[in-house]
C-alpha cells in the first residue's frame, strides 16, 4: 500500500474503528482505568487499549510492512522506513470524566526522513475530525480549513493566548522558567485541552491567536498534528526552533511565524 489516496483511507478507517469503541465506553461509569506507572496524572483506560489493539490489528493485515509507534502495547519495527503512530485517547483525564475535549491521533511518517506525512485528530463523541496531509491544506470534516491569523505579520505576542495542557509538564528548573516568562508576556495562559488545543489553533477558533508550549511529550503525541498545523500555515517545532523528530519532548506551536519568532526569543532569553 503506497498510494497517498489509499493510505488517507487507512487512516480514515483507524479512525472509524477507534471512534467506535471510544463512544461505547464514554461517559460509562466505574470503567476500568489506571495511572501508569512514574506517571503524574497519565490515566489508561480499557477503551485506550481496545482502541489501540483493533487499530494495530486492521494495520498488520492492510500495512504489513508498515512499523507502528503506539502508546499503551509494543512498537512494531519497520520494513520499508514508515511508521504509523497511534494515540488512542489523547485527552483521557477528559474522556473519563465525560469531557469530550479528547481526540484519537493518528499519524503516519517516514521515519528515515523524518517526514510525516498523514495527521489525523477524530473527535469520536462530537463526530469532528481533522485531517493533515504534508504539503497540502488541512481539512476538518473535508472542507478546507483557514487559519485566519496565519498571515498575520505583525501579531504580538502580548496579545496572544498561551496554553499548556498542565502546568505539571513542566518538569526542569529551565522549562519551569521558560514557562513562567511566557505566562508574563502572553495576554491570556489557559491549562488543558490535550489535542484539542492544537486542534483549535488549526481552526483559528479562538479570538486571539494561539501559543501553544508543552513539554514532557512523546512522539504519539505530537506526530500526527504535525501536518495538520503546517497544513493551515502555522508553526510547530521544538523549543530550540527545530523540526520535531521522534526523540523530541518540547513542542511549541504558533498561530504564524510572527508569534513563533517571538517566542523562541523569549525561550532564548531565559537565564539558568
Amino acid at each position: 500500500m503506497d498510494d497517498l489516496t489509499q493510505l488517507i483511507e487507512l487512516a480514515e478507517k483507524l479512525a472509524d474503528v477507534s471512534g467506535e469503541i471510544i463512544r461505547q465506553y464514554f461517559r460509562q461509569p466505574r470503567i476500568e482505568a489506571e495511572t501508569k506507572a512514574g506517571a503524574i496524572s497519565s490515566i489508561v483506560t480499557i477503551a485506550d487499549k481496545e482502541a489501540e489493539n483493533a487499530m494495530v490489528e486492521i494495520l498488520l493485515k492492510e500495512a504489513p510492512n508498515d512499523g507502528i509507534f503506539r502508546e499503551e502495547g509494543e512498537n512494531i519495527s519497520s520494513q520499508n522506513g514508515r511508521y504509523w503512530v497511534l494515540d488512542p485517547i489523547d485527552g483521557t483525564a477528559s474522556f473519563v470524566r465525560g469531557i469530550p475535549i479528547f481526540g484519537t491521533l493518528i499519524g503516519l511518517v517516514n521515519l528515515e526522513k523524518n517526514e510525516p506525512l498523514i495527521g489525523v485528530i477524530n473527535q469520536p463523541i462530537l463526530q469532528e475530525r481533522w485531517i493533515g496531509v504534508k504539503g497540502k491544506s488541512t481539512l476538518f470534516d473535508r472542507r478546507s480549513l483557514v487559519n485566519p491569523y496565519a498571515r498575520d505579520r505583525d501579531s504580538k505576542l502580548t496579545e496572544a493566548c498561551l496554553i499548556s495542557t498542565t502546568p505539571f509538564m513542566f518538569i526542569t528548573n529551565r522549562q519551569k522558567a521558560i514557562a513562567k516568562s511566557l505566562q508574563k508576556v502572553c495576554k491570556r495562559t489557559a491549562f488543558g485541552g490535550d489535542c484539542y488545543n492544537y486542534a483549535a489553533l488549526a481552526s483559528g477558533w479562538s479570538s486571539m491567536p494561539i501559543v501553544v508550549l508543552e513539554s514532557d511529550m512523546n512522539y504519539y503525541d505530537f506526530c500526527a498534528l504535525i501536518p495538520i498545523i503546517e497544513g493551515v500555515g502555522g508553526i510547530i517545532t521544538d523549543w530550540s526552533g527545530n523540526k520535531l523528530n521522534h526523540q523530541s519532548t518540547e513542542v511549541l506551536a504558533a498561530s504564524n511565524y510572527s508569534l513563533w519568532k517571538q517566542t523562541i526569543e523569549v525561550i532564548r532569553n531565559v537565564r539558568q
